[in-house]
């Protein structure tokens, strides 16, 4: 038996969403950031730079620290960027003439919550409440922006925009089911369990179409002359993402329901894991490997003008 509240978590799930915290500030944002502005598809500002990860770095610092001024003055840094991704996004949809669909609302929601995370982190080392939320909930907000926020919508986003996704329903639907599950359960955490529970369906729906979308993507390469290895990275989401999405279903369900289902620390433990590790650095592995490798006929495009990663893309919109 424990004296622990319910809605705390373990020390080693707390050390677990540290770990998960500094992997995506400091190698899945400035990852993602670069793949983005190969796509072409928002004006990223130094994609390449060191603030990026010097920032993420900071942020995971401040985890380390108790709370205070001290952690909190590691984790502004980071508030700092995600703010001027914020007015990135806003600037790429404020461009005139500019077809925009499903996929540009992907990246924009994308580089838009990552503020959400970053003031939650700030909070959080400042021992502060928002919204009703405190303690360990908050903290687990950071995680989750940068991966089933910045993370899944990015990579959706993107992969319905390259060239190879053409006219494909599939990945449209994806990074729209995405998109729109990830702001339903965002406002589920407002609203009620049964909010949340509907928006965890669209979420599941959608990661699972924009995997399987990308999955067959790059295998289609491989068999053009691709790299195989893309097409296995891919292959590690999709599967992952059954799992991860599956224990998130679970776990909405038993919260709405009563059914007994995994609580908040082993879910950081198996959900949070199984998403940041194979769902989301699987996509961004498999979309790097694919745009820094044009080959034949295949995607991403052979005409379209190269991004400054190296990868070629344009917008299916």
């Amino acid at each position: 038996m424990t004296d622990m509240p319910p809605d705390a978590l373990a020390p080693a799930a707390l050390a677990g969403v540290r770990a998960a915290v500094a992997l995506g500030a400091v190698v899945v944002l400035p990852l993602g950031l670069r793949l983005l502005a190969a796509s072409g598809a928002a004006p990223v500002p130094r994609p390449r730079s060191t603030a990026w990860p010097l920032a993420g770095a900071a942020a995971a610092l401040a985890l380390l620290l108790p709370r205070g001024p001290a952690a909190v003055a590691l984790a502004v840094p980071f508030a700092v960027v995600t703010g001027v991704l914020l007015l990135t996004a806003a600037r790429a949809w404020t461009v005139p003439g500019r077809a925009r669909g499903v996929p540009d609302i992907a990246v924009a929601v994308a580089l838009g919550v990552t503020t959400v995370g970053a003031l939650a982190l700030v909070a959080d080392r400042a021992g502060a409440s928002v919204l009703g939320f405190d303690g360990d909930i908050l903290l687990l907000t950071v995680p989750h922006m940068l991966f089933a926020g910045f993370g899944a919508c990015l990579a959706a986003g993107l992969a319905a925009r390259a060239r190879s996704a053409g006219p494909d329903t599939l990945a449209r639907v994806g990074a729209g089911g995405t998109t729109l599950g990830v702001l339903t359960v965002l406002a589920g955490y407002l609203v009620s369990d049964e909010a949340e529970l509907v928006g965890t369906v669209v979420l599941t729906a959608g990661i699972w179409c924009a995997t399987a979308a990308a999955w067959r993507a790059a295998r289609r390469d491989a068999v053009g002359g691709g790299r195989p290895a893309a097409a296995a990275w891919a292959g590690a989401a999709a599967l992952g993402s059954v799992v991860a999405m599956l224990l998130a279903l679970w776990w909405a369900w038993g919260e709405v329901s009563g059914v007994a289902h995994l609580d908040l620390s082993w879910m950081v433990a198996t959900h949070g894991a199984v998403n940041a590790l194979a769902v989301v650095l699987g996509s961004f592995v498999a979309l790097r490997l694919r745009a820094g490798a044009p080959r034949g006929d295949q995607d991403p495009v052979e005409a379209a003008p190269a991004g400054p990663g190296g990868g070629t893309w344009r917008s299916t919109t």
